[in-house]
């Protein structure tokens, strides 16, 4: 009877400490791609917006963008409508110029080209616009930042260059390169950027097209 007993006990002691099972693994979600131009508001329309909550919704631009990263060629072929706009706003003082994109709607790795000071309707082109070592440089600077995630963060140093060739309508095209360095050497190594090209449709806010 003893014997008995504590066979139950040890089995009882089994089934407690038994491994919970994993939750079933949740599938990626469902990923609808929309083109800018059929949407009137792309961050507010409700019938884009609408959808069940295991589907992502993501609003592209037209256009191109790609570089060759320490020898290996990358292309970023998600260009989110956030990324790429031209801002004019005069009562503040403010004219920039943003570029970037990721390999997919899904990755967590970005490349982006940041243009403060600059009008793209006044300038003579082609433009060579430097990229600065910290925000203190006055007149038209670039800067150049790589992401992995929202932690790991590479930077242009000064020596790099964004060269606005042309800008036709809201088109902006032009090349890029330089070198990154990381946030913290923790990262990784630097980043040498070589041989970038874009050729992107800009979002437009207060800032006048180019001529057509």
């Amino acid at each position: 009877m003893r014997l008995l007993l504590s066979a139950l006990v040890l089995v009882a002691c089994g089934r407690n400490d038994a491994a919970t099972p994993p939750p079933p693994a949740k599938a990626d979600a469902e990923v609808k791609r929309v083109e800018l131009a059929e949407i009137d508001a792309p961050h507010h329309d409700p019938a884009s917006m609408a959808g069940s909550e295991d589907q992502f919704l993501v609003v592209q631009t037209k256009g191109s963008l790609s570089a060759t990263l320490n020898g290996v060629v990358t292309r970023f072929e998600f260009l989110p409508t956030g990324a790429n706009a031209a801002i004019l706003k005069e009562d503040k003082g403010i004219a920039r110029v943003s570029i970037g994109g990721a390999p997919t709607s899904k990755a967590s790795t970005m490349i982006e080209l940041s243009l403060e000071g600059v009008r793209l309707d006044q300038l003579t082109l082609p433009a060579t616009i430097p990229t600065a070592a910290g925000e203190e440089k006055a007149g038209p600077r670039a800067r150049i930042d790589y992401t992995i995630g929202e932690q790991k963060r590479w930077r242009s140093e000064a020596g790099g260059t964004v060269v606005i060739e042309s800008y036709v309508g809201k088109r902006v095209t032009g090349t890029f390169a330089g070198k990154l360095v990381p946030r913290t050497a923790a990262f990784g190594p630097p980043i040498d950027v070589t041989d970038g090209n874009f050729d992107v449709e800009l979002r437009l806010n207060g800032a006048p097209p180019g001529p057509s």
